[in-house]
C-alpha cells in the first residue's frame, strides 16, 4: 500500500474503460428517470416534516456566496456520514482528527435533519456543516468544486457513484471508513457486483471493520490491493463513552427516580419491538415491583404512536423531557414521577419514553436490564457495544446482522444474552434479576469485548494522515 498513488485509480483495460463509460451513462440515464420521483418524494417530505424544509437548497448545491469562507487558505477534510448512528459512532475519530490536524478545516456532511442535529450536538471543532448533495452529476461536480477538499472520508456503505468520481476526475482521493458488508446486504450488492467494480475504481482506500467484510468487499469487485482490515472504531467510541459518563456521576434522579428503583431499558426500539418489550415488563413488573421502563424509540417522530401503543397496553407513560423540567417529588426512598402512582401500584406507573436526541448512551450506566433494538424486528440490530461499556449484560433479538461479529462475541463471552420473543425476554431478564452473582459476572465479560478491541481509531488515522498528507503534497506540486 505504501507505493499506491491515491490520486490515480486504477487504469482499466480498453474494454473495460468502455464498459464503465456505458455504465456512468446507463446511471445518469435512470438518475434523470427516476428525477420526479424524487422531487415528489421531497415536496411531501417538505410537507410532511417540517425539519426537511431547512436547508433544503444545499441538497442541489446552492449556498450562500460566503458559506465556504471558513475553507480559504486552509487544507480541508470533507467528512461524511449518512445518520445519528454513524455520527454518534465518529465522535472520538473527529475529536481525533481535529488534534491531530488543528488547523485543517472540516466539512461534515449527513443525509438526514436527525444526523445532522446530532453532529451539531455532539461534535465539536467542525467548521462547515451541510447534507450530502442529492447524487446528480452537475450537482456533484459543482459542490466538489466548491469545498476542493483534499481527501474525502465516508463512513460505513454510504456508496454515491457520481460523487466519487466527480472527486476522482479532480484527483482528490476518497477513503471509506469503519466500512462493512453485511451478510444481509451482500446477496443484493452481488447481484450489481459489476456495476460496483467501476465504482469502486473511484475510491483510494477502503478500511473494513472486519476480515469478513473485507473478503465480501473483494469478492463483489474491489481491487484487493485498496482494502484493509482496520477494526470497528465503535469499540473505541463505546470505551469513551464508558470514562466520559462514569466522570459525570449521573444518578436515577434525572429520571425522577431514586436509588431503590430499578431501570429497565429498551433502546433504539422499532416498530413491533415496542409491544414484546411491554408484554415482558408487564411479567417482570408484577415479581419485582421496583422495575421501572425507559423505552427510547429509534425515531423520534414515532413518539405519538409508541404512547398510543403504551396506553393500549394498560400503562401510563412519560416524556423524559417532562421529568427533566421539573424537580421530582420523592416520597421517603420511592420516586413520584410527575405525581403519577409510586413503584408498586401494580404496574401503573408510567413508562419513561426517551424523547431527546443523542442521550442513551448517558442513560444506558442507570440500567439495569438492557435490551437493544432494531434486533427482534428485522432491521439488523443497533450498537450493543454502548450499554456493554457500562458493564451491562446485554439482551437482544436474533436478527444482528449489521453488527454479527460483536453479538457473537458478546454471547460468546456470556455477556450479550439472545432472545426469541417477548416471553422469552421477560424470563431471561427475570432469572438474571434474581441473580446478582451471575449478573456482575456478565456484566464484566461485556465490558471485556469492549476493552480487548479497541485501537481501530489510531489505525484508521494512521492510514488517513498518509493519503492527506500525499494528497496535499502532491496538490502542491500541480
Amino acid at each position: 500500500m505504501s507505493d499506491l498513488n491515491f490520486h490515480k485509480v486504477n487504469s482499466p483495460s480498453k474494454q473495460k474503460s468502455l464498459g464503465k463509460t456505458l455504465f456512468y451513462i446507463l446511471y445518469q440515464v435512470l438518475i434523470l428517470l427516476l428525477l420526479p420521483f424524487l422531487l415528489l418524494w421531497l415536496s411531501s417530505s417538505l410537507i410532511i416534516h417540517p425539519a426537511y424544509r431547512k436547508d433544503v437548497a444545499q441538497r442541489f448545491g446552492l449556498y450562500p456566496a460566503d458559506f465556504f469562507k471558513a475553507l480559504r487558505g486552509k487544507r480541508v477534510l470533507w467528512i461524511h456520514a449518512a445518520s445519528v448512528g454513524e455520527v454518534m459512532m465518529s465522535r472520538l475519530f473527529m475529536k481525533s482528527l481535529r488534534a491531530r490536524y488543528p488547523d485543517a478545516a472540516l466539512v461534515f456532511s449527513t443525509s438526514t435533519p436527525s444526523g445532522r442535529a446530532a453532529a451539531q450536538s455532539h461534535l465539536q471543532g467542525i467548521d462547515t456543516f451541510i447534507y450530502l448533495p442529492y447524487d446528480l452529476a452537475w450537482i456533484t461536480r459543482s459542490v466538489v468544486g466548491r469545498i476542493s477538499p483534499d481527501l474525502f472520508i465516508f463512513m460505513e456503505t454510504e456508496i454515491w457513484a457520481n460523487l466519487l468520481r466527480s472527486l476522482s476526475k479532480k484527483q482528490i482521493p476518497s477513503m471509506m471508513l469503519n466500512g462493512r458488508i453485511s451478510a444481509k446486504s451482500f446477496p443484493r450488492y452481488k447481484r450489481i457486483s459489476a456495476f460496483l467494480s467501476y465504482i469502486f475504481e473511484e475510491v483510494s482506500l477502503f478500511l473494513m471493520q472486519t476480515e469478513e467484510s473485507t473478503g465480501r468487499l473483494i469478492e463483489l469487485g474491489a481491487d484487493p490491493d485498496r482494502v484493509e482490515t482496520s477494526g470497528n472504531m465503535k469499540y473505541d467510541q463505546a470505551a469513551t463513552a464508558e470514562r466520559g459518563v462514569r466522570q459525570a456521576s449521573l444518578t436515577l434522579a434525572i429520571l425522577g427516580l431514586s436509588q431503590s428503583d430499578r431501570l429497565m431499558i429498551a433502546g433504539s426500539t422499532h416498530p413491533g419491538e415496542e409491544a414484546a418489550v411491554l408484554k415482558a415488563y408487564a411479567k417482570i413488573v408484577s415479581d419485582i415491583p421496583s422495575v421501572t421502563l425507559l423505552i427510547a424509540p429509534r425515531h423520534l417522530n414515532r413518539l405519538d404512536e409508541v404512547e398510543g401503543l403504551i396506553a393500549n397496553m394498560g400503562f401510563k407513560s412519560i416524556r423524559k423531557s417532562k421529568i427533566a423540567g421539573r424537580k421530582s417529588k420523592i416520597v421517603g426512598r420511592k420516586s413520584n414521577i410527575s405525581g403519577s402512582p409510586p413503584p408498586g401500584s401494580n404496574g401503573k406507573k408510567p413508562v419513561i419514553l426517551l424523547d431527546t436526541l443523542g442521550e442513551l448512551a448517558r442513560i444506558y450506566p442507570l440500567g439495569e436490564l438492557i435490551f437493544v433494538g432494531g434486533s427482534l424486528a428485522p432491521i439488523g440490530g443497533h450498537n450493543l457495544l454502548e450499554p456493554a461499556s457500562f458493564k451491562k449484560p446485554v439482551f437482544f433479538g436474533p436478527h444482528m446482522t449489521n453488527s454479527r461479529e460483536i453479538a457473537t462475541q458478546l454471547k460468546q463471552s456470556g455477556g450479550g444474552i439472545e432472545v426469541s420473543d417477548a416471553e422469552d425476554l421477560s424470563a431471561k431478564m427475570h432469572e438474571l434479576a434474581g441473580d446478582k452473582a451471575a449478573y456482575q459476572k456478565r456484566g464484566e465479560a461485556a465490558y471485556l469485548v469492549v476493552v480487548n478491541n479497541q485501537g481501530a481509531v489510531k489505525r484508521n488515522l494512521d492510514r488517513i494522515s498518509a493519503v492527506f498528507e500525499r494528497s496535499v503534497s502532491q496538490g502542491m506540486k500541480s
